[in-house]
């Protein structure tokens, strides 16, 4: 608007419209409910896939080849391990009453751990928490802040990749108010759940990967006799 403080301003087209393709003019952006457009932006969504190595940053365009580019207006997404089968799967939200859409993580994976916490004088959550894990000479720390994005919020928990690290040699834990508790010589591929000021760990296995259909079965249609 070249007059913002002028809500009956009238800015004319500025050029031929592509109608065919969905362009429209409102002369006015405080007439749009009553002309009934949508600035709804069906745009296709894109995913990137992280393949740095030891040197720079890169991400490959995996878009098309993930299914995950729906042209929906989309709003919100989730990052979590749904399935629980050790890896991220997405959890996206549209506008305009869409459904959830649920895509699940099929790429093979390396060791990992997934790491719960229960609080007892900190938060329940484990909120603010520091893991530190050592596998031979590699040091990983990563802190428990769940991720918060538009229209959605990540799950309170980690999800650690390690590699080709066959066994944890140490797993620090940093609790908010300051307390430390500190496990050795743990098992990968396991979600293990620590609850605070206690020494024994809960562990449980990865659900198996399934494998899935790319799309729904097609609905057969039902036959009716001839009256």
């Amino acid at each position: 608007m070249s007059q913002p403080h002028d809500r009956g301003c009238r800015l004319p087209v500025l050029g031929d419209l592509d109608k065919e393709a969905g362009e429209f003019w409102v002369e006015n952006p405080f007439l749009l409910p009553g002309q009934g457009e949508n600035l709804s932006a069906f745009e296709r969504n894109c995913l990137f896939l992280n393949t740095t190595g030891d040197g720079a940053p890169r991400f490959l365009d995996a878009s098309f080849a993930s299914g995950a580019d729906i042209d929906s207006d989309s709003r919100s997404v989730i990052a979590a391990d749904f399935d629980r089968d050790g890896d991220l799967d997405l959890l996206i939200g549209s506008v305009g009453g869409g459904p959830l859409r649920l895509f699940f993580n099929q790429l093979a994976q390396g060791h990992r751990i997934g790491i719960k916490f229960v609080g007892t004088t900190s938060n329940r959550q484990g909120i603010g928490c520091r893991a530190t894990i050592r596998c031979g000479q590699k040091r990983l720390v990563r802190d428990n802040f769940p991720a918060n994005g538009f229209m959605g919020t990540g799950l309170s928990e980690l999800l650690v990749g390690l590699g080709d690290a066959s066994t944890i040699d140490e797993l620090e834990v940093r609790w908010p108010d300051g307390t430390r508790q500190v496990f050795h010589d743990l098992d990968v591929n396991r979600q293990y759940t620590i609850t605070q000021n206690q020494d024994r760990l809960h562990v449980a296995p990865f659900e198996e990967k399934r494998p899935r259909p790319a799309t729904a079965p097609p609905v057969q249609p039902k036959v009716f006799p001839e009256p």
